[in-house]
């Protein structure tokens, strides 16, 4: 999952290509450089949450290249830079997206629905919540009814139309209706093909052409496989499961108890805002059942 709204807004601001063009280099030199400005201005929450997602494209480059203390080294940056761009900013609903995508790159789709939740209720007029929890149904096995219910909501702030048929194409595949998926496909070549070139705040290793190019990227990608496991066996494709070592998982439950602590201490100040944050020491359990959409 990639999540396909913030993406694309991403997409158009940064200018990012596919995958073979992204340089650790670079990213490095971006780091360094928001570094530069966070020191310069400390205070401003833009360029914490800035800062902390550059930091987690960097923790994601170091995980897929197996880099396992560059990778949990990145992840604490990212949220402390997210959760420090909240501390400045509570109202802000930018770091709660990008907390959903990281929740739902972990496998926590129920960590992801209530991040996304959160975004919605702090700018309850940006399309990119609504088509975000849309996605985040799709994969939880949601029905289409529910999906398309966030998506209808979306487009009447201005969704893009391109995020829409994405969403369209997977849960037409994910149903079994391969005619809808391919007619889906073609509206998204023609309204906004940009929407292939990320998942998951990550860009795609190769272009996306094809309804089976889309395919066999989902299953073959951590972020979208195995939340839409029974449509890649019908599709004769491997789903590509993500895997850490224990300790890398432990780390990353750590970081996500830290998240939780100082998220708590931010919002017990402001319960005006009605933000959802589960205590540090509930235990956290990926969830793969479906479950009931959010309320509208």
């Amino acid at each position: 999952m990639r999540i396909l709204g913030l993406l694309v807004a991403m997409l158009l601001l940064a200018g990012v290509a596919f995958a073979d063009e992204v340089k650790p280099t670079a990213l490095d030199a971006e780091i360094a450089r928001l570094e530069k400005a966070r020191d310069r201005s400390p205070g401003k929450a833009e360029t914490r949450d800035e800062l902390g997602r550059a930091y987690y494209r960097r923790a994601r480059f170091a995980l897929d290249q197996k880099q396992y203390p560059d990778y949990e080294s990145s992840l604490g940056k990212a949220m402390d830079e997210l959760v420090e761009s909240l501390r400045l900013d509570p109202e802000s609903a930018s770091p709660h997206t990008q907390m959903g995508i990281v929740a739902a790159y972990q496998g926590d789709l129920k960590r992801a629905l209530q991040s996304f939740g959160n975004a919605r209720r702090l700018a309850p007029r940006s399309w990119v919540s609504y088509t975000n929890l849309a996605e985040t149904l799709i994969y939880r096995g949601s029905p289409r009814s529910d999906v398309e219910k966030w998506l209808e909501r979306g487009e009447k702030l201005g969704a893009s139309p391109g995020v829409e048929e994405l969403n369209l194409c997977l849960v037409s595949w994910r149903d079994g209706d391969l005619p809808a998926a391919e007619r889906h496909f073609k509206r998204i070549e023609r309204l906004d093909p940009k929407v292939l070139e990320e998942w998951n705040d990550a860009p795609v290793p190769k272009p996306i052409q094809t309804l089976p190019d889309l395919m066999s990227y989902c299953c073959g990608s951590p972020a979208c496989g195995p939340y839409l496991a029974q449509a890649c066996k019908s599709s004769s494709l491997d789903v590509a499961v993500r895997q850490v070592p224990d300790e890398v998982a432990r780390q990353e439950l750590v970081i996500e108890m830290e998240r939780r602590r100082k998220l708590n201490e931010i919002y017990a100040k402001r319960k005006d805002l009605e933000i959802e944050v589960e205590r540090p020491d509930a235990s956290q359990t990926p969830a793969p059942q479906p479950t009931p959409a959010p309320p509208p």
